[in-house]
Parts: structure tokens; sequence; C-alpha cells
């Protein structure tokens, strides 16, 4: 069977460009053309990628993931059975870093396609066009995301601005009142000025369900004095904006945890239920039902990977790797492709996992205490194992069964307890990999050779 491959280079504004190779001979079958997202026009592409041939032809096209731009055309191809690749635009600059290291353009890039696959085909996912709904899903996912990056960086703006103007509320003040702080009670000279009782009133009114403690009132009250002597007067600060500022943050917060929860609710998770009915991704200790659903709404197939090694490298929680004669490379850095919420979903769930499956459990110890691996080092170890739990589980259409070391069954009480003693990892090696520590021990370090 004869095969032709084109490559397209994709426009998200302008028209888009292909080239058909003859991997018979090695050549070109023509001068490229442009195409735009037109069942004619595609339909064009179609016959001129069989042009000079009779009979059965096998049709591949490769296009990078550019946008949206993508997906009419892939979805159109596919359609018509030409196999199609979606490959990432990193490998496509790689291979043109060979192919025309000091040039770029549209023709160079269509070129630099149909050789990717010539060159490492078994490293290329065929690609099938999802289905609405997943797509949704998918949509969902990166909205929820987002949310949450917003959430997580108004609470870093929120701490930057404690840390200025109270010199931190984290010890001082109790997390549940910290808000309540922030929004009534930010000007240090109100609270100074103000009695002990009726702060206490004062926050006993406004949350009546907290805890009766107010052991922290005073001390609260006397961080407020110290600032009135250290700024002198509250237009250094000028500590009536500030908390004006700290109010709009604060209801975009609420917003912003509204519009995620909802979307959690009633978009994400019945989503998910409806498309992946028997899903037993559940079953892995660590993964809940929104971390299923993220994976689902990237993965959709499970069959388009070919190999558990392409599925793990297609995560990014893997090290990168070099090995030159005798020498092989340690302690490199991941390799970080694939999407960005699948490897922080794939870290925070190994982070759980590893507290409650044994298994995971003695992989993070060793980490920790035999290869001498800081925390991150050793949770991006247990995420990479949990890749390939996922791939295994989604592959066999089966629950995921807890055993100890040996493979043997265990319950989940027998598996946290070994966590909790024979896994347990030494609070001085906590504190040796403690980031605070290390910079101190390399301060140190150069100390002493400078004193030389």
């Amino acid at each position: 069977m004869d095969t032709r491959i084109i490559g397209i280079d994709l426009g998200v504004t302008a028209q888009h460009q292909a080239v058909v190779l003859d991997p018979a001979t090695g050549q070109f079958t023509g001068r490229s053309w442009r195409f735009s997202n037109t069942p004619a026009a595609l339909q064009r592409l179609i016959q001129r990628a069989r042009q000079g041939l009779t009979g059965k032809v096998r049709l591949i096209a490769i296009l990078e993931a550019t946008g949206m731009a993508w997906y009419p055309v892939g979805g159109y191809l596919y359609d018509h059975g030409v196999t199609v690749y979606r490959v990432n635009g990193q490998q496509t600059k790689d291979l043109r870093e060979v192919y025309h290291r000091h040039a770029g353009s549209d023709l160079i890039d269509c070129r630099v396609l149909t050789h990717l696959y010539q060159i490492a085909a078994e490293r290329l996912t065929p690609w099938q066009p999802p289905s609405g709904k997943q797509l949704a899903l998918q949509r969902a996912c990166r909205e929820f995301d987002r949310w949450r990056q917003l959430d997580v960086a108004i609470q870093n703006r929120l701490t930057s601005y404690d840390q200025w103007a109270w010199r931190s509320l984290t010890p001082l003040i109790p997390a549940a009142a910290q808000n309540w702080m922030r929004r009534y009670w930010y000007d240090p000279w109100q609270v100074a000025q103000t009695e002990l009782a009726t702060l206490t009133a004062a926050w006993q009114a406004a949350a009546p369900k907290q805890p009766a403690d107010i052991a922290w009132i005073p001390a609260w009250i006397q961080r407020a004095q110290e600032l009135t002597r250290l700024y002198g007067s509250p237009e250094r600060v000028g500590y009536a904006d500030l908390q004006a500022t700290l109010q709009r943050n604060l209801t975009l917060q609420q917003q912003s945890r509204l519009a995620r929860d909802e979307l959690k609710q009633q978009i994400i998770l019945p989503l998910y239920r409806q498309l992946y009915p028997g899903c037993y991704l559940e079953t892995l200790y660590g993964v809940g039902p929104l971390s299923a659903a993220i994976y689902m709404a990237f993965i959709q197939n499970i069959a388009r990977f070919r190999t558990c090694a392409q599925f793990r490298s297609w995560g990014g929680m893997i090290p990168a790797s070099h090995q030159s004669g005798q020498a092989e490379a340690k302690g490199l850095r991941i390799t970080q492709t694939g999407p960005n919420l699948i490897k922080a979903t794939l870290y925070q769930d190994a982070n759980v996992a590893r507290q409650w499956d044994v298994q995971f459990a003695a992989l993070y110890y060793r980490q920790m205490v035999d290869y001498d691996k800081h925390h991150n080092q050793a949770v991006c170890a247990c995420a990479s194992h949990l890749s390939s739990r996922i791939y295994t589980i989604l592959k066999e259409q089966r629950p995921y069964e807890l055993q100890d070391l040996q493979g043997r069954p265990i319950s989940i009480q027998q598996s946290r307890q070994l966590c909790l003693t024979q896994f347990r990892v030494p609070e001085e090696v906590r504190q040796r990999k403690r980031v605070r520590d290390r910079h101190a021990r390399a301060n140190q370090r150069s100390e002493r050779r400078f004193r030389r």
C-alpha cells in the first residue's frame, strides 16, 4: 500500500500551509500550498495528497497543537480516513534546529513535521476527535484550575500585605479570624484605641460558632501598639486605603471560591460520571472524584497510549536521562512535558497516597532517607509511579487493590499504620532537607571559603 505524509503548519488567523512527502522516495510530491478551514479546501488537500496514485493509499497527517486551529482540520481529515497525529510544538522546534538551524518559516515547519513522523513514529500518538461532552469536561477542568490559581494568587497577595503592614498574621491571629480582621480591624491605631472587651465582643458576634478561645486578642492589641510606635502616623502606610484594597481582594476571593465550587458540583462531576460511569480511578488512594475527572478530561481514551512508558512520558513526571559510555547522569530534572494541570494533580495526589498506601510510603522513605532527596523530589518519584498505576487501571479496567510490600492484600488501616511507623521519615532527615537549612549550610560553606 502506498503511503503519503502530509505536514500541516496551522495558522490561527492566517491560512494553513501543507506539503506532501512520499516516504518511498524521500521526496516531496510538489510545492507547498495554502488552504483554509472549508470542506472544499480540505477535500482538495486530500486529493492533492493522493495525486498520481491509484488504488488504496494510506494518508498520514502531522500537525501541531496550535490553539484550537488543529481541531476542524484534524476532525475533517480523521472523518475521511486520514491517520492524524497531533504533536507538541517543542518537538517541531527541536527538529527544526537540526533541519534549518538559522531559519524559520511555515514551509520549513511543514517539512519538519513530515520528517518527524519518519524519524520518531513510535513516539507519536494517533489522535482521535473527542466528543463535545469530553471537550466540555476538559474546558471545565481548565476553568476550575484558573479559579484555583486566582484564589492562590489573592491569598499570596494578602499574606504579602500582612507581612508588610502587620509583620505577619500567621503566628499572631488564628486562621479563622484573619479575614475578619482584614475586613474590619486592619488599622493598628483603631485596634490600639479599642478596649479588650469591645474587640472580644466584636469577634464573638462575628463568629459565634468558632471556639471561645480569645487568648490571642491581647497579643494582637500589643502588636498594634508596637506598630503605632513604629510608623508614628497611620498616613505613613495609609491603612484606610490598604484596608479598602484588602476588602476588594477578599470579595474577589470569595467570588472565585463560589464559582469554583459551583463549577465542580454542577458541571465537572456530573459530566465525569456521565462520560465514565465505570471508571476505577477513585479506587486509588489519593485520587478523589475531582482528580479522576481531571485525568479523564485529558486522557479521554487510554488506548491512544500504546505503552505505559509512553503514558508516563506524556504526563511529564519522569526525570530526564543522559548516558554516555560508562557514565550516566543522576539527579536530572523531570521533563515537565504534558498538560500542567495533569502534573499538578499527580503531585497533589501522590503526596496524599504516600500517607496511606504503604508501597508509596516505602518509595517516599527510600527517596528521602536512602537517596538523600528532598520532599519535592520524593513526591515527584511517587507521582511517576502513580501515573503507572493510572495507566494500568484504565488499561485493564479493574479496581485497584491495596497490597503490602510482598504483594499481599492489606486493609487501609494496616497500610496506614505501616506508613506511620515503619516508613515514617525521621524529623532530623526532614530538617536536613528543608530549604532554609540547606541555604544556611551553603552560606556557611561560602563563608569558610571566603575566610581562607
